[in-house]
């Protein structure tokens, strides 16, 4: 994350050490929480203030015991009497008199932590708390230690490296002590330093006992990298400081000032923001869970694989190699994984042993924010910027997304206070069953908290990286003016992101769970830092549901949730494609693929991808039980599209479903999706432009395509040329978009041979062409067609200043214009088309009529061939039962069929039982009844004629009417005409050979 900009503030009075000259003030990179030390001041008295509030309601030493069910360690431990948090908390990072560290940040039970304390008290003590549930007082005091040295102890000054800004204090004096009992309970503990010399003072020490020795059903991951990260103690953090505006490297041999009373000291990030309230929730139920640190994963990574759950919480921005290695591997172990954390595995980091003299390993962390530099600045060849940041990778080894992990990606940047919504779809997911959502109808959503989406967050993006089988829970989309990641990690701004919570599941069976936000703990218990959000009994349901398909169950369940049990479902669903049909001939360009998909081991169908790569990457499709997709499919030969549904336990359907269609050209040099450099250039000069290209085999040239930015307006003529400058055919565009790809087709094919020269132009009367300068510095080579090297060529692409169509015969820096021919090889097999895509949309879907009626289009075929059905395009309230028809112009019917397994809405399809052979330049008029009316319906359509390809829907003037209707209870040859009104209706039509 890049850090937040916050109004200079002053800094609190220091720690009376001696420290790197830091600023008298600082500010962030972006507006954050308003009202500095005074706001965070008041927010945590609210907190603390609610925690009272609990305990008075019922919960603290005197509350009634929770009843253990069986032998659980954390639920009886939860029933010992707790201390209140008036007694062991403090206000932020406590006193500047007062501070210390523990020399590793966890131990063992039964292994001694030692304490470095920097304090002019002459008398203080140490009171050791372990931090859980206790009956809503949130920890219980342990014992006391006393210091173990002569007071004043005088400490040694922080060692500083200059040229990193790292500050360590590893050569403090060891100053208490605490045998940990071989009997303790894993947990997070904190001693709290007390002064007892006179004047007040307190602060905390946090550090973490692990038990080596039990397999817990939890792992629990505190998130001390991150805190570290933000912890501005002695001056420097990787967000302030020396060299360059931050550190390079950070110390854990440095109290923690992560939790200050200044804006500046990130406190939402520390351990009371979202782990505190995690830990109290996880132990008010009595979960089997244990503890370890950030560092614990990066070198002690055995140790997962004895856990069945490893948790990630709250905001777990900083992960090392080791770290994001050992989790993976635990996962492909079996071990589940829940990332209730936001802004996770964000930073790549790197470690190194201490500068205090010892040498100790693992307690220096470095991270140079390569992404920050734009350059590989760490002297090490391990990448330390964005996990995500593909740059410098390789020979370095970024450019693996945090999504391939945790199933989301993060962008939007804090603070910010947003609400999880689940829209009724959702709600069958098992995830949400014993819940509200699971009853929510069509149309409805639930909304969750405001905060438990924040002060952080990800999205779930469908890209190269998203996981196998990923299934989203829920969708929220929200605006922001200044917050959205706009690179790999650097700048912010403005955009529309999309939250999703997340599930997959790996082929070891462990699942991995991504919340997606810092702060989901907060719909579990109500006491952090921060204070204002309420829980929420469908959050803490759906965690009970989660954590027992994770094989870890409650032994004190809180009241109003219901025990869940572990998903026995192993049976995948089924993606079945119903069009368009196997085998069938199609041309290149968009085409819209529809199925259904059915689930028969017990769950809900959750998700549907696709591959149109062999399975070397997966998209998911739009819909479940009833989807589709968008397919562009380029060039010639056959082409195989793979479809598998994915249901709500994570189980992956195998082997997909494959549909091979056979593609035929026309073939073009650029594919649809391919978008310029320079989409308008700053060149308003008239001026012809143009590619040089050869064919590898004999066959036509039927058009001209050309890249149009927005600023290229005017007429626009595509011709095509010898290479001596003979003009071989011309043709004007019609029908363009206001920007995109644009084509226009000759009104005679032209043939043309292989091994010969040609040149594709078109003339921009606005000039404002697109361009990629150095482009064919290689050739171009798409099936059948090649753009040959413009030194190989003498100059490619081509170019001509004039005010009308002209031969271009100029080239500049080899240069594309983004200019392309459509191509049809001789021989191929019948291509079948229609006039519209399946991806091209009405301008009402669903007009306000709901007659019985009849609608149709007039068309005709520049080329004799067969009618094999007709489509229509459905809105949502186009019900009931449709029958397509053909019809000679006279009204003579020639085939029927009754549409069967439409979906919802979108272009519905239908084929004659036989197909209908036609005659070329001959007006036909294909039609649909409606028995509810309700109709797509664009007006003035067909003002101008329309063509694609050999189909052409004449202009109303010139045929007595076009599109045409007619109302009535039975389908009935369609005669009426209304302002030339495009009803959306067409054929599916295969040429002869």
């Amino acid at each position: 994350m890049l850090f937040r900009i916050w109004s200079a503030v002053a800094l609190a009075a220091g720690v009376a050490l001696a420290s790197p000259s830091a600023p008298a003030a600082e500010s962030r990179p972006e507006g954050g929480r308003a009202g500095g030390a005074a706001a965070f001041a008041a927010l945590a008295a609210d907190g603390a203030r609610q925690q009272e509030r609990e305990i008075r309601a019922g919960g603290g030493a005197a509350a009634k015991a929770a009843v253990c069910t069986g032998a659980s360690v954390i639920c009886e431990e939860n029933n010992k009497p707790g201390n209140p948090p008036s007694e062991w908390d403090v206000a932020g990072a406590g006193s500047s008199a007062i501070q210390g560290y523990a020399t590793q940040m966890s131990v063992h039970k039964g292994e001694t932590v030692r304490f470095k304390v920097e304090t002019t008290a002459t008398n203080y003590r140490l009171d050791i708390y372990r931090i859980g549930y206790y009956g809503g007082m949130g920890a219980r005091k342990i014992t006391t230690v006393e210091p173990s040295v002569p007071l004043p102890q005088q400490q040694p000054a922080c060692a500083i490296e200059t040229q990193t800004g790292l500050i360590d204090c590893g050569r403090w004096a060891v100053s208490a002590s605490w045998p940990v009992p071989a009997d303790a309970v894993s947990g997070v503990y904190i001693a709290k330093l007390v002064r007892e010399d006179g004047p007040t003072g307190a602060s905390h020490i946090i550090f973490v006992v692990r038990d080596d020795t039990r397999g817990s059903d939890i792992l629990l991951q505190t998130s001390d990298t991150t805190w570290q990260a933000y912890n501005r103690y002695g001056g420097n953090s990787l967000y302030f400081g020396s060299p360059a505006g931050r550190a390079y490297k950070v110390s854990y041999n440095r109290p923690f000032r992560t939790r200050g009373t200044t804006t500046s000291d990130a406190p939402e990030t520390f351990f009371f923001g979202a782990e505190y309230p995690m830990v109290r929730w996880l132990e008010a139920n009595g979960y089997d869970v244990s503890y370890s640190s950030g560092v614990d994963t990066a070198s002690r990574g055995q140790e997962l694989v004895e856990h069945r759950v490893f948790l990630s919480v709250g905001h777990d921005e900083y992960w090392s190699n080791e770290m994001r290695d050992n989790v993976e591997s635990a996962r492909d172990d079996g071990v589940n994984v829940a990332f209730f954390s936001g802004n996770e595995i964000f930073w790549k980091t790197r470690w190194q042993p201490s500068i205090d003299g010892t040498n100790t390993p693992f307690r220096t962390l470095v991270c140079y924010k390569e992404t920050h530099a734009d350059a590989k600045i760490d002297p090490s060849p391990e990448w330390t910027g964005t996990w995500r940041d593909p740059r410098f990778s390789p020979p370095s080894d970024g450019g693996r997304p945090e999504n391939r992990a945790s199933g989301t990606f993060f962008m939007v940047n804090g603070p910010v206070s947003d609400a999880i919504t689940v829209p009724a779809e959702y709600g069958p997911m098992r995830f949400w069953r014993n819940t509200s959502v699971a009853a929510l109808q069509p149309g409805q959503s639930a909304t969750l908290p405001v905060g438990t989406l924040g002060f952080e967050w990800d999205e779930a993006p469908d890209n190269d990286f998203t996981p196998p089988g990923t299934v989203r829970l829920s969708r929220t989309t929200v605006s922001t003016s200044s917050k959205y990641l706009q690179d790999f990690g650097t700048i912010y701004g403005a955009g529309t992101a999309t939250h999703s919570l997340t599930l997959y599941k790996v082929a070891s069976g462990a699942l991995v769970f991504g919340a997606g936000t810092v702060q989901w703990s907060w719909g579990l218990d109500a006491n952090h830092d921060f204070p204002g959000t309420p829980t929420d009994v469908r959050m803490r349901q759906a965690t009970v549901n989660l954590l027992a398909d994770m094989r870890a169950q409650p032994a004190s369940l809180q009241p109003g949730l219901v025990a869940a049990t572990a998903s026995t479902d192993t049976t995948p669903p089924t993606a079945t494609i119903t069009s368009p049909a196997a085998g069938e001939s199609v041309g290149s360009g968009s085409i819209v693929v529809r199925g259904t998909a059915a689930d028969s081991g017990g769950g809900v169908v959750a998700a549907v991808e696709v591959s149109t790569d062999g399975g070397a990457r997966w998209r998911q499709a739009t819909g479940r039980t009833e989807w589709e997709t968008t397919w562009t499919i380029e060039g010639s030969g056959e082409k195989t599209i793979m479809v598998r549904a994915v249901d709500d336990s994570g189980n992956i359907q195998a082997p997909p479903t494959t549909l091979t269609l056979s593609s035929s050209c026309p073939c073009s040099l650029f594919p649809s999706s391919a978008v310029p450099a320079v989409a308008s250039a700053n060149d308003v000069r008239s001026v012809e432009l143009g590619v040089k290209f050869q064919v590898s085999t004999a066959g036509t040239v039927t058009g001209i395509r050309f890249y149009k930015g927005p600023e290229n307006t005017g007429t626009h003529t595509g011709s095509l040329w010898t290479s001596g400058g003979q003009l071989l055919a011309r043709v004007t565009f019609t029908g363009e978009t206001p920007s995109g790809w644009q084509q226009a087709r000759f009104s005679t094919p032209v043939q043309v041979s292989p091994g010969t020269t040609y040149i594709a132009s078109y003339f921009a009367p606005e000039g404002e062409y697109s361009q990629n300068t150095s482009y064919f510095t290689a050739p171009v080579v798409s099936g059948p067609l090649t753009a040959p090297a413009s030194g190989a060529s003498g100059g490619n692409g081509v170019y001509r200043y004039a005010s009308s169509s002209v031969f271009p015969n100029r080239t500049y820096v080899a240069s594309n214009y983004w200019v392309d021919v459509l191509f049809t090889p001789s021989g191929q097999p019948p291509v079948t088309s229609s006039l519209w895509s399946d991806t091209t949309l009405p301008a009402v879907q669903s007009a306000d009529d709901p007659n019985a009626v009849t609608l149709g289009l007039k068309f005709r075929a520049t080329t004799s061939g067969t009618v094999r059905g007709v489509k229509f395009f459905k809105g949502a309230q186009n019900t009931g039962t449709h029958t397509g028809s053909l019809w000679t112009s006279g009204g003579q019917l020639l085939a029927s069929v009754t549409f069967t397994g439409e979906t919802a809405s979108g272009w519905q399809r239908m084929d004659f039982a036989t197909p209908v052979a036609i005659t070329a330049n001959t007006t036909y008029v294909v039609s649909y009844h409606t028995t509810s009316g309700f109709y797509a319906l664009n007006r003035s359509y067909f003002s101008t004629q329309y063509a694609n390809g050999p189909l052409v829907a004449p202009d109303s003037g010139s045929v007595g009417g076009n599109g045409v209707y007619r109302y009535g209870a039975a389908n009935s040859f369609p005669t009426g005409s209304y302002q030339a009104s495009n009803y959306w209706v067409d054929v599916v039509f295969t040429a002869d050979l």
